[in-house]
């Protein structure tokens, strides 16, 4: 091989390299511009929202604060979503993103804390104390989707009692796709409505493990009918689930990434079911499933 061919060939794997670099550099930019956040110290706050005088006969708190990854299309969609089941049911939503609504005299004036998309670190100490005393002591908490989407969590109460399985990735390749649900338990309210298989479209979260044997499992996935890539859980992948911690309920959805999941008829009902479900929490001394007071 000629000199002139070996400093081709250097040449070519030099243009390859600063074309990935370029490449990757171009990804960051955008990430960048799309995702602030992720880039800067995460932001607490400290002053409280006013809340209305009168927050009807069923107040519901929807916080859809993000330090992390932000869904804006899905947040706003399930805002819409969540308005318009309030108007047929009687209940009342208060939206903020302001996490310092958080305090014990603020949450009692709730029956229910939905967290819409909530991601990264986004509460003080003391707003982490009042979320866990208002659980605790018997309310309800639904997450959505990228509540429990967050690579790591820096609150471990968080992790091992509300949501108990620790986001791993989800498909890049084929981000979007569709695939077959289970709906393995159709007494709840949420899937009563649904058949024994689900199929819709939605970016798949992949777990570390399974939260089976650790919560009520509602829904898994078929793995066999979509392509989970990097981490797949084979064939207990669970997707939907509840359990109780101390007094309370927790429920817990990785459905609902796209904005359009919003107008889905069934999965509308989903999420009014899950709500029906968690405003009617027996009020019992039970205590099981005592947590830590870890912060």
């Amino acid at each position: 091989m000629n000199m002139r061919r070996i400093a081709g060939y250097g040449l070519l794997a030099l243009l390859v390299v600063a074309g990935l670099f370029a490449y990757q550099n171009r990804l960051y930019l955008r990430l960048a511009i799309q995702q602030p956040q992720l880039f800067q110290a995460p932001a607490l706050d400290q002053s409280a929202p006013s809340l209305p005088t009168d927050l009807g006969a069923v107040p519901i708190l929807s916080f859809s604060k993000t330090n992390g990854y932000r869904h804006h299309d899905s947040i706003t969609a399930s805002i819409k979503m969540l308005d318009e089941l309030a108007a047929d049911n009687g209940w009342q939503f208060f939206h903020t993103e302001n996490g310092a609504v958080f305090t014990p005299e603020n949450l009692q004036r709730f029956r229910l804390i939905v967290l819409n998309h909530k991601s990264g670190t986004v509460w003080t100490k003391e707003q982490r104390r009042a979320l866990k005393n208002f659980v605790e002591e018997g309310g309800t908490l639904l997450a959505q989707h990228a509540a429990g989407g967050d690579q790591g969590y820096d609150w471990p109460w968080y992790l091992e009692q509300v949501l108990r399985a620790q986001f791993v990735d989800h498909p890049m390749t084929q981000h979007i796709q569709p695939a077959t649900l289970i709906v393995e338990d159709r007494s709840h309210p949420a899937t009563a409505h649904l058949g024994v298989v689900w199929q819709r479209s939605d970016e798949w979260y992949n777990f570390a493990a399974s939260p089976r044997g650790n919560t009520q499992v509602l829904v898994s996935i078929d793995e066999a009918t979509y392509d989970p890539e990097k981490s797949p859980m084979g064939a207990d992948h669970p997707m939907v689930w509840w359990h109780r911690v101390g007094k309370g309920r927790v429920f817990y959805s990785a459905l609902g990434h796209t904005s359009e999941s919003y107008s889905e008829q069934d999965f509308r009902a989903f999420i009014q079911g899950a709500i029906i479900w968690g405003l009617d929490i027996p009020k019992t001394n039970d205590s099981e499933e005592r947590v830590n007071d870890e912060l």
